[in-house]
């Protein structure tokens, strides 16, 4: 399905992003090469001075939306502040700033974003005005700290170990962790939290597990018993550092050809992801196969309510996504999904994302209203499949729906549409085109 192909993508570059860092693990001192770390420090200085530009563009553009009574003139200078909040989180994201500060700076350039763009909808000037006033002095606040804590930073002259050292929050002159503290606040009174927001944190960084901790030896047993024929030359357990949102446990191993590494939490024991970096041959196994294999690998590591949804492939693997299956109404939930990563020469399993299932979400039960979908669509509207699925509504709240496929032609071309409905208030989540 579309939504679980959009968190595919995500996941995917996830998994891509994760192969490029094994593969600077195993060649080891190239990294230290010379026109590497010139190049490096030329792209640091780039997304620097990028970042630092559309920080003060963003200023302006608060500026501007303020000073208008009616939203219509504001929208444009609203649409620049969404555009360059997503501009500045890409540059900053590609900096290796303390972390502490790049979260809580992301975070906010999000909530400031989110909040200009759906202006329209809200349709309370009043509040508006109120909130980006507040905005627009802390973010004079942020503009003063950001110049002081990057000045020299610009130049394309910094040799790596300076990079590290002017934006790591321990070895730094500037308090980036102070930063981070302050930026924080800013957000919590400029855009506080909904109480369905809170609850989407709570999940996402799993406060809400109650499982009894592991340690770091039952984290490796964990890991013998769901990957036996690699786990047997393990390099390194570590903890993760202090201030992630949940703590985890990273294990790295070395098997003949293989390298790779896999994170399991410390509440439960369970795993978050898995990645094995290895060459591989020309032969290519049927995709039924592999999906036989995918399926029993899921079952022996006790995945038992899972059913697959969805696949893509590279050249060497199929992707493919298992959703969550919940009981009472044998509804698929959207929102609790296992991507795995089999490799097409041997069936083995390559790569595994279970950071999104593993945070199981409550599903409450709901009335079934019975719609005649002749009236509720056109004519020429064919319904092509009909499930009952639970998605996670505008407000964050997790709702059964009517999960309908149809297809309509258009102008000698078949469009296909995903259309979610709400079974109690028939209200239309969502709809879209499907690729």
């Amino acid at each position: 399905m579309s939504m679980v192909y959009h968190a595919m993508k995500k996941t995917l570059f996830v998994l891509a992003y994760a192969v490029v860092a094994l593969t600077i693990f195993s060649i080891g001192e190239t990294s230290k090469n010379d026109q590497l770390s010139i190049a490096l420090s030329g792209q640091y200085a780039k997304k620097m001075t990028d970042a630092s530009e559309k920080l003060d563009e963003l200023n302006n553009a608060v500026k501007k939306t303020l000073l208008f009574k009616e939203s219509d003139g504001s929208s444009k200078a609203r649409e620049d502040i969404w555009r360059l909040s997503s501009d500045i989180k890409n540059s900053v994201s590609s900096l290796p700033l303390d972390q502490s500060f790049s979260t809580s700076w992301l975070n906010y350039l999000g909530r400031l974003g989110n909040f200009a763009k759906e202006a329209d909808r809200n349709n309370d000037i009043e509040n508006y005005y109120k909130v980006m006033t507040q905005a627009s002095k802390n973010l004079d606040l942020m503009s003063e700290e950001w110049e002081v804590a990057t000045a020299g930073m610009v130049s394309g002259r910094l040799s790596m170990s300076d990079w590290s050292d002017r934006l790591d929050g321990t070895k730094s002159q500037h308090d980036w962790s102070g930063m981070g503290t302050a930026v924080k606040k800013y957000t919590e009174s400029d855009f506080p939290l909904t109480a369905s927001e809170s609850d989407s944190m709570k999940k996402k960084e799993l406060q809400q597990m109650e499982d009894g901790k592991v340690t770091k030896k039952q984290a490796v047993e964990r890991f013998k018993k769901i990957f036996p024929t690699v786990s047997n030359e393990i390099i390194g357990v570590e903890s993760s550092k202090p201030g992630s949102p949940y703590p985890f446990f990273h294990i790295r191993f070395s098997e003949r050809n293989s390298i790779g590494y896999i994170d399991i939490t410390e509440k439960g024991g369970h795993i978050l992801s898995y990645l094995e970096e290895r060459p591989f041959s020309n032969e290519v196994l049927p995709f039924d196969i592999l999906k036989e294999k995918a399926e029993s690998f899921l079952k022996s590591a006790d995945y038992q309510d899972l059913v697959f949804e969805e696949s893509r492939e590279n050249n060497t693997a199929w992707h493919m996504v298992f959703v969550r299956v919940e009981p009472r109404y044998k509804a698929k939930v959207f929102s609790d999904t296992i991507h795995l990563k089999i490799a097409k020469d041997t069936g083995s399993i390559i790569g595994l994302d279970a950071s999104e299932y593993i945070r199981k979400e409550k599903t409450d039960e709901q009335a079934i209203v019975k719609k005649d979908w002749q009236s509720f669509f056109h004519e020429g509207v064919k319904i092509t499949k009909e499930e009952l699925a639970y998605v996670e509504d505008d407000r964050l709240n997790q709702r059964l729906a009517h999960y309908l496929i149809v297809t309509k032609e258009e102008h000698g071309v078949i469009g296909t549409y995903a259309v979610i409905v709400d079974t109690e208030t028939l209200e239309v989540i969502k709809t879209e085109r499907l690729q």
